[in-house]
């Protein structure tokens, strides 16, 4: 009795920290700054305008399924009104909160498989609450944390379908499995595991009917909940697993990042001097010797010195969670604390995964072992697959392990276990130093207390150029532009580009043109300074970055009556930049307007005039099909030359609703990159004079066919 009081109170006190600095990271963690934080927010910003799924390939982040940014989206509506970071915080909280369930399901499974081993029932748990990579990414903004948590529940599930097959286990399980789908593309891992385990089972014990049963009610419940995801990007892509990666907005900041060679050398090396630098990747100084056959060059990009320093610390070099350990002693010998104390459970988890080798050679079939190795086995697989395809030191994050978290556990548990019979006495030792562990994980990664990320020097760091800038963005998507001007004039205070087109674009939003003119050229003479990536890649970044300034210049030109400078500019942004449609059917009809201003003896170059603004609608339209404003145009200039029923059928389609279209730019939220941080662009004219209103030349050519009739 005395046992297990001490045990549920040193529980209780294990659960209360962890939910304590969960709550306080989430609190106090500076939202948009971990991984992808402004493309995640973009992706949220969308749904909720619009409540349909994006492109994958018209955002930074928008490739993912939908699910996390729908729930995100849901509270970002109900709380309207309220402060937009605030109610961002408040899904986070949520996700926070789901993320105790790692340790909920790693204690369930521990104690099922080691009944009576205290110890282990308190250190397995442990792991999942004070994981310093669990503690770190908690509080961002991002669809990690929901998948995982599914993740773990799905293993659970699977484990009591294992345990007693029914259709009721079957189909949660095949619901979490494709709620996990519908949140992150690494649940694959999970569902290949869960398949491969109920499928191995049947066959080796011959249960075909009951075995089948199973497989198709889990499948068909998955396919139910994600399948219509995965269908339409196999209809719009090929393939059902379509990234971002391919376009141009990813692959110019990917280019700049150091690129390993990524072969069989980098998966079975280990760099030690991570224990005295916590850092990684390291780099080579001048004159540094690289080793015989340059062999220290894939120690250095070892993927598991890279999972491991962030598994146990934040090791991308400073800047997102802890400032770079070249920039504080503190954190690199926080760093250097963390590493050698988590050498202990690493171990461990080395020796029960070892354990469960041996253990299913020598007893043959064993549910739960056999369900953790082969998912993960397949997370294995995958990680490798992605960390090849993308060499660079991105892809090697610790956070896409969370999703099999609960496997980790179990092997710590078993190597607990195996260590207690071979020498009983270590393992109150092992409990000792696991407890400093935690206690040093949580003081260094409780936000406010050694450390806090909104005082890291930007001028360091990737993860803050421009952040007072993005948080500005997000407060406009809110509805609160005060707070949002107050964000871009902080943030132009440092000159940065981007703040002064989005103090122009509320300019605008105003009626002050003039201002508005004044703030996008100060934005287009900053911008090329200020742009990073490789020489080709800065280059085509720049000249698409100015034509999208100089097409929203041509608009507020239009708006103000100077029509030469508006057609100069427009001109200029086609020169730049020829991909942008907007600039092509803002050239379209300042071409028409100025052909309707010729005397009516320039009948040959109003004819010219109307024609080069028929290729301008007409490219606007290729370029994008969704632009149904410029099909409309397309249709008046059909009308001008005299073909009234194919301008009739043209402006008729362009003007009927299109449910199921897309347009490859999303215009009211951009594309969520943080280089690109902008309230508005791809702006054209919408204030067409009557005498080229599309609506104006659909009923003069239905009058046309009336008389003709």
């Amino acid at each position: 009795m005395r046992k297990r009081v001490l045990f549920i109170s040193i529980g209780s006190v294990m659960a209360a920290v962890g939910l304590a600095v969960r709550v306080n990271n989430v609190a106090v963690f500076p939202l948009l700054h971990g991984y992808d934080g402004f493309g995640h927010f973009t992706y949220i910003w969308y749904l909720a305008e619009h409540w349909r799924v994006p492109l994958s390939t018209a955002g930074w982040s928008f490739f993912h399924p939908p699910l996390y940014y729908a729930f995100m989206a849901s509270i970002w509506k109900l709380a309207s009104g309220t402060d937009p970071v605030l109610r961002l915080k408040a899904g986070t909280m949520v996700m926070a909160m789901l993320s105790l369930a790692h340790a909920w399901v790693s204690y369930v499974v521990v104690r099922r498989y080691f009944p009576g081993k205290w110890l282990i029932h308190l250190l397995a748990p442990g792991l999942m609450l004070f994981l310093p990579v669990h503690l770190y990414s908690v509080a961002f903004l991002g669809n990690e944390g929901l998948n995982a948590a599914l993740c773990s529940l799905a293993l659970l599930a699977l484990l009591w379908v294992l345990e007693k097959e029914n259709w009721q286990r079957a189909a949660l399980l095949g619901l979490l499995l494709g709620l996990a789908m519908l949140t992150k593309f690494s649940a694959l891992a999970v569902v290949g595991g869960s398949f491969a385990t109920l499928g191995l089972r049947m066959v080796l014990r011959r249960r075909w009917s009951g075995g089948l049963r199973t497989l198709v009610i889990v499948g068909s419940v998955m396919m139910m909940v994600c399948g219509w995801y995965y269908a339409r990007n196999v209809s719009l892509y090929g393939t059902p697993f379509k990234l971002s990666r391919e376009e141009f907005m990813v692959a110019h900041v990917e280019n700049t990042q150091p690129h390993a060679e990524r072969g069989i050398l980098d998966y079975i090396t280990f760099d030690p001097m991570i224990f005295r630098r916590p850092e990684w990747p390291r780099s080579f100084v001048p004159g540094e010797s690289k080793g015989p056959g340059g062999i220290l060059v894939p120690v250095r990009n070892s993927v598991w010195t890279g999972m491991y320093v962030n598994a146990w610390f934040e090791g991308f070099g400073g800047g997102w969670v802890l400032p770079a350990v070249t920039q504080s002693d503190l954190a690199r010998h926080s760093g250097q604390a963390l590493l050698v104390l988590g050498a202990v459970p690493s171990g461990l988890v080395l020796l029960g995964l070892w354990t469960a080798l041996a253990r299913l050679r020598r007893e043959g079939w064993d549910d739960t072992i056999v369900a953790m190795l082969l998912t993960f086995a397949a997370m294995l697989g995958i990680f490798i697959l992605g960390t090849r395809a993308v060499p660079i030191p991105a892809s090697v994050k610790a956070t896409y392990f969370i999703a099999i978290a609960v496997p980790f556990s179990f092997w710590f548990a078993l190597g607990l276990e195996r260590l207690g019979r071979w020498r009983p006495g270590w393992l109150r030792l092992v409990g000792l130093e696991c407890a400093a562990l935690a206690v040093l994980s949580v003081a260094v990664f409780w936000q406010g207390f050694l450390f806090d990320a909104s005082l890291i020097d930007p001028r360091v760091s990737p993860a803050t150029t421009g952040l007072e800038n993005q948080y500005g963005v997000v407060y406009y998507a809110g509805g609160d532009k005060e707070t949002a001007q107050v964000r871009f004039e902080s943030a132009a205070m440092v000159n940065w580009h981007l703040a002064y087109e989005n103090l122009g674009s509320l300019a605008l939003e105003e009626g002050r043109r003039l201002q508005a003119l004044h703030y996008l050229k100060d934005a287009m003479r900053l911008q090329p300074r200020q742009s990073s990536g490789l020489p080709r890649d800065r280059l085509r970044f720049n000249l698409a970055t100015q034509a999208e300034y100089l097409n929203s210049m041509s608009v507020i030109y239009h708006q103000l009556g100077w029509s030469n400078d508006a057609l100069e500019a427009a001109r200029q942004a086609l020169a730049r930049d020829g991909s942008i449609p907007e600039a092509h059917y803002n050239l379209g009809v300042l071409k028409l307007e100025r052909a309707l201003d010729l005397a009516e003896d320039a009948g040959r170059w109003k004819l010219s005039l109307v024609e080069q603004a028929g290729r301008h609608f007409f490219n606007a339209t290729i370029i994008d099909p969704a632009f149904f404003e410029s099909s409309a145009m397309l249709g008046v200039v059909q009308a001008m030359t005299g073909k009234c029923d194919n301008a009739r059928a043209t402006i008729e389609r362009a003007l009927e609703p299109h449910p199921g279209s897309f347009r490859k730019y999303p215009v009211v939220t951009g594309r969520g990159i943080p280089h690109a941080a902008s309230i508005r662009r791809r702006r054209h004219i919408e204030s067409l004079p009557e005498n080229i209103d599309p609506r104006t030349y659909l009923d003069i050519c239905k009058e046309e066919g009336v008389e003709g009739a």
